[in-house]
């Protein structure tokens, strides 16, 4: 084999060891897109239905409520929790997600509901743990079992959301 030769191979295998490294860099910034994307859907099914929830006491107590007023009061807190709201969930879904992908790395079939119980379990923790630890509710609504289950449906929603971002070409989720 001669040195031109050599360098050839050479050559091609650092070519191939690039694609790979762009494949990797692509994989995990769609892993990470897929993730934001998981946390703002869990964010604003959450958001909605918390603030539908609460409307609907209102009414309860004889106030009426018109279509204007539930969309601006859905706009008002989707931008007023945000600062707040956003990163516990972000918080909750990294860990839960973090914890899933150990989980799916031997048990690959359970890929599609391991993600979704993760960010179903992840909204539930997040709340149940502040009110255990703190003795706060982080959204009125999860006072109330229904309440806390809508929140924990929208997190059910944001993990299936992440599988369905993050699933490969040739596998069926």
């Amino acid at each position: 084999m001669t040195l031109t030769q050599v360098g050839a191979l050479v050559m091609l295998a650092l070519a191939d060891l690039e694609g790979e490294a762009w494949q990797m860099q692509t994989s995990i910034l769609k892993t990470v897109g897929a993730f934001l994307v998981a946390v703002a859907v869990t964010y604003i099914l959450g958001s909605i239905a918390s603030t539908q929830a609460i409307l609907q006491n209102v009414i309860e107590l004889d106030v009426p409520v018109g279509w204007l007023d539930r969309i601006g009061a859905t706009w008002h807190d989707l931008l007023g929790m945000a600062p707040t709201y956003l990163p516990i969930i972000a918080v909750g879904f990294l860990i839960a997600f973090l914890v899933t992908a150990l989980i799916v790395r031997f048990l690959p079939d359970l890929r599609r509901i391991g993600y979704v119980l993760a960010g179903t379990i992840a909204v539930l923790a997040v709340h149940l743990v502040l009110q255990a630890l703190l003795d706060i509710h982080s959204l009125p609504v999860t006072r109330t079992l229904t309440g806390l289950l809508l929140q924990g449906a929208a997190g059910a929603v944001g993990g299936y959301v992440f599988v369905r971002i993050t699933r490969q070409p040739g596998f069926s989720d």
